[in-house]
């Protein structure tokens, strides 16, 4: 994996309107993180519309920062790191196996999800711009330290596995796992069938629902099909269902800060009615 250009640095800086971080340091990189959750949403239309995911830089530039669209974690948390690195992070790929919405007792998932190391003077942290609705808006230690007072923890697993689990706490039900990962490295080449999968196989739910989240100051914003919440930092969650397709691609645009182009718009209203049917 490469870094971004110069010139591409600049562009999606300037898209995310926050300058160069001055150091290549925790705080730049959770400012970082902030700003990019806030800007780029999670989303998965083209998947939905039956277009290929392309994850190469140049490729996931053109759609995110050129074209204004969002992606998931394949796209986001690929682009991202290569951002970091032409900042000055050392930065790492990690693999992760998707747990979220499912009983503790399920069956072991497939290594589906990317996320980022990076190795900080403070230690290794944790770095995700690209899961969806629990989504941290900091980077986290994986040196085993806790931070205070934050809806999320890493629980290493006693299960003989070497692997950790990203839990989110909600108010409703208590501490969620989102998902396990070892601290292995993820080489880049093996991104390529699991993004393959993810949006092509018919069993992935990529293909099966609209997904889209993003952060908007104190709350996070998620749409899946037509139930659009607001979760507060401090667990208030508000909740209303979408039931016309009009209504969902206005969301998409208005709340969720998507770019869609006139001719993607017709497609996208068909797909969403099924869907809310």
């Amino acid at each position: 994996m490469h870094a971004l250009t110069p010139q591409q640095t600049a562009a999606y800086l300037r898209h995310l309107d926050i300058p160069a971080p001055s150091n290549a340091d925790l705080v730049g990189l959770d400012r970082l993180v902030a700003a990019h959750q806030r800007r780029v949403a999670f989303e998965n239309l083209d998947v939905l519309l039956d277009r290929p995911i392309a994850i190469d830089a140049d490729g996931v530039f053109a759609k995110v920062v050129e074209r204004g669209r969002g992606g998931y974690c394949f796209e986001l948390n690929n682009l991202f790191a290569r951002l970091l690195l032409a900042l000055g992070y050392d930065v790492e790929l990690l693999a992760g196996r998707v747990r979220w919405g499912l009983p503790l007792d399920a069956p072991q998932t497939m290594l589906s999800h990317l996320m980022l190391r990076v190795r900080l003077p403070e230690g290794p942290f944790l770095a995700d711009v690209g899961f969806g609705s629990a989504t941290p808006w900091r980077a986290m230690p994986l040196d085993g330290r806790s931070l205070p007072d934050f809806p999320f923890r890493l629980s290493p697993q006693d299960d003989g596995s070497g692997e950790v689990q990203l839990e989110a706490c909600r108010a409703e039900s208590g501490w969620a796992a989102c998902y396990r990962f070892t601290l292995d490295n993820a080489p880049w080449v093996d991104c390529i069938p699991r993004n393959w999968y993810t949006s092509t196989h018919p069993d992935s739910v990529f293909r099966r629902m609209l997904m889209t989240a993003r952060s908007e100051g104190e709350w996070r914003l998620t749409l899946a099909n037509g139930t659009f919440n607001r979760r507060h930092r401090d667990g208030r969650l508000e909740s209303r269902v979408i039931e016309e397709a009009e209504e969902v691609v206005a969301v998409l645009r208005g709340d969720f800060l998507l770019d869609l182009n006139d001719d993607e718009v017709e497609p996208l209203r068909v797909r969403l009615a099924g869907l809310l049917a």
